[in-house]
């Protein structure tokens, strides 16, 4: 599987903060290193790339998890 840096950076806060929501504003600023602009959609694009590379858990979930309206949370298998 070969993800991009910017995915890596990504799943690495993720994965540091398993269990736990994280922003998207955070995700931009810790993954991204630029500060969240308003119709800036490029986290969502990285997370769906991961999802498709990550596959599912065995329950059938995916192991990235959006909480709408807050951010994404990483569930670790």
């Amino acid at each position: 599987m070969d993800i991009t840096t910017s995915e890596y950076a990504l799943l690495e806060v993720l994965a540091r903060h398993a269990g736990r929501v994280v922003s998207k504003a955070d995700l931009f600023t810790q993954a991204l290193g630029r500060p969240e602009s308003r119709y800036d959609r490029s986290i969502d694009v990285h997370v769906s790339n991961l999802r498709q590379k990550l596959g599912l858990l065995e329950d059938g979930r995916s192991p990235i998890q959006t909480v709408r309206g807050v951010g994404y949370q990483f569930i670790a298998g």
